[in-house]
């Protein structure tokens, strides 16, 4: 089967893994800036704080994941993805109680450490702290790298813009060139697709300082209000903001104020800013994927509003939309986009 896909972020990277895997003939068409995928944390959280709930779909997306990321690494020949532990220092008596609650369910042994955690002296604490079972981070700025090297010495990627005016819905050609599904993979950018522009895609704009933080005493990440990620290079990613329906991609005075704020407020230890960036997620209302078919122009699809939680929900959702484009499985209720028709 060949097989265009229009976006090498992160969605579009996912999908063309597996389907090269599956032995399809990939085409990847990326315009080369990324405000998204590149600039995200990676941090794979397995909980709701909010409501210190497991993450939606955690159960299978999570081990799915941790072994995607393992292959892909080996087949490109790269490390991206690292280990670390999430400690969650907890904002309110309530969050307490709750996590307390928690810890008594079998159901999240697999999330959470039952046992009292010892507060540490650099983190401003009240009500307590936990540790979180997750299995790391992917730094996305080598990720990006990586697989895009990858997939342009295949001779899978191409760097341009797409052109709408180009394709032929009826003939499925882009540029005279017959494909045999067109899957638009795009990001934020995605709102501005003819086809697909009737679906609830947002753009929420998210700001991040990378910092140092001398004598920082750990490599675990820290989580309240914001987090602190410890990377590899021996720097740290403080983030970060949420800015509905904005699409700048400039970073800006007031973001790293607030994070700033945020960040007084979680640790004692000074920091000096190295970078500020900004990036935009595509969000969806419902936090679900959108995934499907168009309903009139056969053969055209979307794979896209993979949010705050992308790098945990890209390798599962990228495997399940596979099998629908190659063995005609049922998506799921849940990410379909017949959902919003």
């Amino acid at each position: 089967m060949k097989v265009l896909i229009v976006g090498g972020g992160l969605a579009g990277i996912c999908l063309g893994h597996h389907l090269e895997d599956e032995g399809c003939d990939i085409t990847i068409i990326d315009k080369g800036e990324n405000f998204s995928s590149a600039i995200a944390a990676g941090m794979i959280n397995p909980m709701v704080f909010r409501r210190m709930l497991k993450t939606w779909r955690g159960d299978e997306v999570i081990p799915y994941l941790v072994d995607f990321y393992a292959k892909t690494e080996k087949k490109i020949g790269g490390k991206f993805f690292f280990p670390r532990k999430i400690k969650r220092y907890f904002s309110t008596e309530e969050e307490t109680n709750l996590w307390e609650m928690r810890t008594k369910d079998s159901s999240y042994s697999n999330y959470i450490s039952s046992e009292k955690e010892e507060p540490q002296s650099f983190i401003h604490n009240t009500f307590g702290v936990g540790t979180v079972f997750s299995p790391g981070y992917v730094d996305a700025t080598l990720f990006m790298r990586l697989n895009h090297r990858y997939f342009k010495d295949k001779k899978y990627l191409i760097t341009a813009s797409f052109d709408y005016n180009e394709l032929n819905t009826n003939a499925l050609t882009y540029k005279n060139e017959r494909f045999d599904k067109i899957v638009f993979a795009e990001g934020y950018s995605g709102v501005d697709n003819p086809f697909f522009n009737y679906l609830p895609l947002n753009q929420t704009k998210g700001e991040v300082l990378k910092v140092t933080i001398p004598n920082y005493p750990n490599k675990d990440i820290i989580n309240r209000k914001c987090f602190i990620l410890p990377t590899e290079d021996g720097t740290y990613r403080v983030g970060a903001t949420f800015a509905w329906k904005n699409i700048n991609t400039k970073p800006t005075e007031e973001g790293k104020q607030t994070l700033l704020e945020q960040y007084n407020k979680l640790c004692v230890l000074p920091l000096s800013i190295i970078e500020h960036e900004a990036g935009i997620r595509p969000t969806v209302s419902d936090r679900r994927p959108l995934i499907g078919e168009h309903q009139t122009h056969k053969g055209l699809f979307i794979f896209n509003g993979l949010g705050t939680k992308g790098y945990m929900l890209g390798p599962y959702f990228a495997h399940h939309f596979t099998q629908h484009l190659l063995h005609n499985t049922e998506l799921d209720d849940e990410v379909n986009i017949s959902r919003f028709l």
